[in-house]
């Protein structure tokens, strides 16, 4: 097995951006998910309230966070904050973030036609998340709820044989993607060493509508979980991937071996 795909998501659920190799740290990879929008509520946005979000394209590229929208771009520093700390809550977990910039906050507004802000997770204070099936506390991104997902490329391969049209990984939005024999197999790896890396399985990932968003249109269809539902529904969830935590960070390549461990 090796890994086949590395993609970061800089703004939360914005679209990513692949890499031949990035840093992997315990709250996910760097500047992964370290950005997202909130409403004049401070409730955070994703593509579950705004699909077109997903037209957006996000990169890191040098020393700036760059953003792309048909035929509008913006950039800002990665390390551009304002002063102003405040509290957002991403379902269960209080995550402690700052303003950036109010030509940022516009330029997504005008897009969305809709009042947005734009905040960056504070660096200094950890955000933690409790994981059930370790009974303990792990620190994290501006993730849902765990810093990676992994794929297989067999259950990539299971499902468009199952579909009318098939469909690129990127409707998962995975972090990484292994190559691997059989269909779902990622859902029981236990450890796994990537490259000078650790990772350690936490449970397969139970899957929200946004996996209906077509993210060339921006807009909701029925697939793919019609199709998931009939062989990937357990207890009134489906699933599809696996959330996985990493324990020993460093840089991870495409193409690197996958040793489970």
């Amino acid at each position: 097995m090796m890994v086949k795909n590395i993609i970061i998501y800089p703004v939360k659920s914005l679209g990513g951006s692949s890499k031949h190799l990035w840093e992997a740290t315990s709250i996910g990879f760097k500047h992964d998910r370290q950005w997202l929008l909130v409403d004049e509520n401070n409730n955070f946005i994703t593509q579950r309230e705004i699909p077109r979000l997903s037209l957006f394209s996000c990169d890191i590229v040098g020393d700036n966070v760059e953003v792309s929208f048909q035929n509008q771009k913006i950039s800002w520093p990665i390390d551009q904050r304002g002063k102003n700390k405040q509290t957002v809550k991403i379902w269960d977990d209080q995550a402690i973030v700052v303003d950036v910039d109010l030509r940022l906050d516009a330029f997504f507004s005008d897009i969305l036609e809709t009042k947005v802000f734009l905040l960056k997770q504070d660096s200094s204070v950890s955000r933690q998340h409790f994981v059930t099936t370790k009974n303990k506390n792990i620190n994290v991104n501006l993730a849902d709820g765990y810093p990676y997902l992994v794929l297989g490329t067999s259950s990539m391969n299971l499902i468009n044989s199952k579909l009318e049209k098939p469909i690129d990984f990127n409707r998962f939005r995975p972090n990484i993607v292994i190559e691997t024999h059989e269909a779902h197999e990622e859902d029981f790896y236990k450890s796994a060493k990537i490259g000078d890396t650790l990772f350690e399985n936490v449970k397969p990932c139970a899957r929200c509508q946004i996996i209906n968003v077509d993210p060339y249109q921006g807009i909701f269809l029925k697939e793919p979980i019609k199709t998931l539902s009939k062989y990937r529904k357990f207890d009134h969830k489906i699933y599809f991937g696996t959330n996985m935590m990493c324990t020993k960070s460093g840089i991870i390549s495409v193409g690197d071996p996958v040793t489970l461990l």
